[in-house]
């Protein structure tokens, strides 16, 4: 019968999404956040700098 075949064997990568997720690591969650925290801050230091610096040169 058409229908009734037994699947085969998956590949890998079709095996590997209908796996269940790994473990939750809370730690780099955390860690991940801290940094992007840390990267918004030093972008936002820098363009207050530049801001001053290009107000500075202007007044000159």
């Amino acid at each position: 019968m058409l229908g009734r075949r037994r699947p085969g064997p998956l590949p890998r990568r079709v095996a590997a999404l209908l796996a269940p997720p790994p473990p939750h690591r809370r730690w780099l969650v955390v860690a991940t956040a801290a940094l992007v925290v840390l990267s918004v801050w030093a972008a936002n230091d820098g363009v207050l700098d530049l801001h001053q610096l290009i107000e500075h040169a202007q007044t000159r």
